[in-house]
């Protein structure tokens, strides 16, 4: 998408002297809620450390749920159209996968997008947008005001000062914001050591793919191209003449070990050895600043759900933020996202916490857990509830039908009501960044709609069992 001609860009060191919302970070969480406030007509500059986007390859899965976020936006087509589709998640024997194809969604799969392509994306939709992003610029002060924040920011040789009615915290884990607005946080490390390589392997397939030994667990994902990323958790004890996986040509042995065949590690572009960790912000706010992504939760790798969780969050906060930002009797929103979003969080974290043991626990106690887990895990109702869970989606049953707060909406086909034109689906009326009043053909409306302090749109769908109202992010109010 083009930039907007009337805003500077990141290429000019020009900072605002004050803005309706600061977000520090520029990472696909900061960038896509700086595209959501844009949306809606909010003044936001992103405050970014790094001079460019990084190259090297982080994140690597966009779930389902995140696609269609990104289809309530209108900018999914670029997202498919440059990443590899993942049909399943492997879970480490020939017959138990999570298959996506039969999600509840347009996206019947994951998505296989370098982080850095991701940032790309989302940069360009909140420049479209009219999102101010200036890259070079560390925060290295913060202080909270009655009526807004002010940052202390270093950039380009000079120290300024920005005033903002709100700041969002979106950089990280060990980013500046959080512990400027003195928000405590949670933080442990788990006990396994785990070895990440990207690099060239030559495989038929271009699916993910992972097993299980005595030796440990393999699991290799595919970037589309050749590229494989290789993720390895060794069993054997130190000591024993079983080191852990420290140098390309252990974690290559283990490898082999592990699946039985004689791969080759080429063009090794990556490699490293870590612990994961988990962390979990106290709060989500205090007072004008607000956390999201990993500024409020880190989760291991496991399943691909950091860069997603981070997304939802953005989709979340950004409709309340602008509300917020733009009158002040809506600042109450801002503790409805910090409730919803935490409780969120936490669910992710015990998803990822419980497939991290499940792959990575060494002990003979665990490797008999495993092979339970991995037997329960080919009834084919575990792989569609898993399924499921890592897509970011509800696990639907028949009884599941009356519609909750904050439930998810599915993107239903809709007919246009009195006196209107109504685009052709959900996801298309969210565009607007509206919320919408959903109707059935022959129904009766929501008597909030009548009370709604917020834009709205309406639209009738023979789908759509009773009426409700959804909010911008797809969600029912």
């Amino acid at each position: 998408m083009p930039d907007s001609p009337s805003r500077p860009r990141a290429q000019g060191p020009v900072l605002p002297a004050a803005v309706q919302v600061a977000i520090v970070g520029g990472g696909p969480v900061g960038l896509q809620l700086a595209g959501e406030l844009a949306l809606r007509g909010i003044d936001c500059a992103v405050l970014e450390r790094e001079p460019h986007i990084a190259q090297a390859t982080r994140a690597l899965v966009l779930h389902a749920r995140t696609l269609e976020y990104f289809d309530m936006r209108g900018i999914a087509e670029s997202f498919v159209a440059a990443g590899h589709r993942y049909l399943h998640y492997p879970l480490g024997t020939v017959r138990a996968d999570a298959s996506f194809t039969t999600l509840d969604s347009s996206f019947g799969y994951a998505l296989a997008l370098p982080q850095h392509r991701t940032e790309t994306l989302l940069q360009a939709y909140a420049r479209g947008k009219g999102a101010l992003l200036v890259r070079g610029a560390e925060v290295t002060g913060l202080l909270q005001e009655a009526d807004g924040v002010v940052l202390t920011v270093r950039h380009a040789g000079q120290v300024r000062r920005i005033r903002a009615a709100y700041v969002a915290g979106c950089d990280g884990a060990r980013g500046p914001v959080r512990r400027l607005a003195g928000i405590p946080a949670s933080r442990s490390v788990y006990p396994y050591d785990v070895t990440s390589i990207d690099a060239r392997l030559d495989l038929d397939s271009q699916q993910p793919w992972s097993r299980c030994a005595r030796e440990g667990m393999a699991l290799l994902l595919p970037f589309g191209d050749g590229r494989w990323r290789i993720i390895l958790y060794d069993y054997r004890p130190r000591g024993t003449g079983g080191a852990p996986t420290s140098g390309l040509d252990q974690a290559e042995t283990l490898l082999r070990r592990v699946s039985g065949r004689d791969l080759c590690l080429r063009d090794v572009q990556w490699i490293s050895r870590y612990r994961c960790e988990r962390g979990h912000a106290v709060r989500y706010r205090r007072h004008r600043v607000v956390l999201a992504g990993d500024a409020a939760h880190v989760h291991p790798p496991t399943g691909g759900q950091g860069l997603n969780t981070g997304i939802a969050d953005a989709m979340s906060l950004g409709w309340r933020l602008a509300s917020a930002a733009a009158d002040p009797r809506h600042d109450g929103l801002l503790d409805a996202y910090a409730k919803e979003r935490r409780q969120a969080a936490e669910r992710v974290l015990r998803l990822t916490g419980a497939l991290l043991h499940l792959n990575a626990a060494p002990s003979l106690w665990a490797c008999a857990v495993r092979a339970v887990g991995l037997r329960t895990a080919r009834l084919p109702v575990v792989r569609q509830r898993l399924a499921a869970a890592l897509a970011g989606l509800p696990h639907a049953t028949r009884a599941d039908s009356r519609l909750r707060s904050g439930q998810r909406v599915p993107d239903l086909l809709l007919r246009a009501a009195p006196g209107q034109v109504a685009p052709g689906r959900l996801f298309e009326a969210l565009r607007s960044g509206h919320h919408v009043h959903l109707t059935p053909a022959c129904g009766t409306p929501d008597p909030r709609a009548a009370d709604l302090a917020h834009p709205l749109l309406t639209a009738r769908s023979d789908a759509c069992p009773r009426a409700c109202v959804v909010r911008p992010d797809g969600h029912t109010l």
